[in-house]
């Protein structure tokens, strides 16, 4: 079951969520849990894998501004260096960078199952 200190332990600014939230906690976990399993992380897992770098941008913005919005940082913040790296169309390997990202929004939903 998903908790503000299992949230807080994984590295989640709480307080930003919350607030962004009217501070009710039933809410927040039920858009973490919306955020978490937006369309958008196959799209952008998808276009990834396919080297479609502009689609993969307009996912992978799509999603920084969820995710920022609920304040998950852990996923965040490498989503978002993603994000600005494919908005430069900067060549690198996407798919290793990306993983991460997927594994720790696995791990949050999960979370949010139990």
């Amino acid at each position: 079951m998903i908790t503000i200190e299992k949230l807080q332990e994984f590295g989640v600014d709480t307080k930003e969520g919350l607030t962004r939230c009217m501070n009710m906690e039933n809410f927040y976990f039920k858009m973490i849990q919306m955020g978490l399993s937006d369309p958008h992380f196959e799209s952008l897992a998808t276009s990834l894998e396919e080297g479609n770098l502009d689609e993969a941008f307009e996912a992978a913005h799509a999603l920084k501004g969820i995710l920022g919005n609920l304040a998950l940082t852990p996923i965040y913040t490498p989503l978002s260096e993603i994000t600005e790296m494919l908005r430069a169309k900067k060549e690198a390997d996407y798919v290793t960078m990306y993983k991460p990202v997927k594994e720790m929004r696995d791990k949050l939903l999960e979370m949010c199952k139990a």
